[in-house]
């Protein structure tokens, strides 16, 4: 999803058209990562979407001289990296040659917040908020046991859902009672724990539980199944 900026700007004596070559005039900042200079980038108009806004297309000088902390938090967040919406007051037309891109000087990294899930696991493996999460694999599945090995309290409860048909499933409560060790886990099925239901002795992958993350005590437990469902 492209960004829009809100910001008023004086109206330009120019309107730029569709397939006018842009660049941005210096000191205009993006509006969702203040630190981020846009100053230079220059690429081709796409689109008007009213009497101010236009999209544009950045060309292949300017993605490739983007800051690389810009093109992450864009992949974090879910932002279009190649069209970007701006005022006409942001933008002067290209007169071709060297682009002279501004770069940041000073970056601010955002605090981490551990009210969102996101960014908890980002702790776990000791991100920033500018980093995207890790994909799942045995290096980071190991990490992921060392934190849950510290900040999990065992026995406690769990439910497990098991498929025995067609849109058919079975749901029992499992007593955990420890983790397996990382080296019998793999990145299909994730890490494993080790527990009791209904007298019988059980090994079950721990990204099938039902955990929600509001309960307090097993929140480090509802962080990994979504971190190891969704990545």
């Amino acid at each position: 999803m492209a960004k829009t900026k809100k910001k008023p700007k004086p109206s330009p004596e120019a309107r730029f058209r569709v397939g006018d070559r842009v660049r941005v005039r210096p000191d205009v900042r993006d509006e969702d990562y203040p630190d981020m200079p846009l100053g230079g980038w220059a690429g081709e108009v796409t689109n008007r979407l009213d009497d101010d806004v236009v999209a544009v297309r950045w060309n292949q000088q300017t993605l490739d001289a983007m800051h690389p902390i810009f093109k992450s938090r864009c992949e974090k967040d879910g932002l279009d990296l190649e069209i970007y919406y701006l005022e006409d007051g942001d933008l002067e037309p290209d007169p071709g040659g060297p682009l002279k891109i501004e770069q940041p000087t000073k970056i601010k990294t955002k605090p981490l917040d551990p009210k969102d899930q996101d960014d908890r696991v980002r702790m776990v493996f000791g991100l920033t908020s500018n980093d995207p999460l890790p994909e799942v694999n045995d290096q980071m599945l190991a990490v992921y046991h060392r934190h849950l090995s510290q900040t999990l309290t065992f026995p406690f409860e769990v439910e497990y859902s098991q498929e025995f048909g067609p849109f058919q499933d079975r749901r029992y409560r499992v007593k955990v009672t420890g983790l397996l060790d990382p080296d019998e886990c793999d990145e299909m099925y994730g890490l494993f724990c080790e527990g009791r239901s209904d007298r019988r002795k059980v090994e079950l992958p721990l990204g099938e539980f039902n955990v929600h993350e509001d309960d307090p005590k097993l929140q480090p437990l509802a962080d990994y199944c979504y971190w190891f469902c969704n990545y």
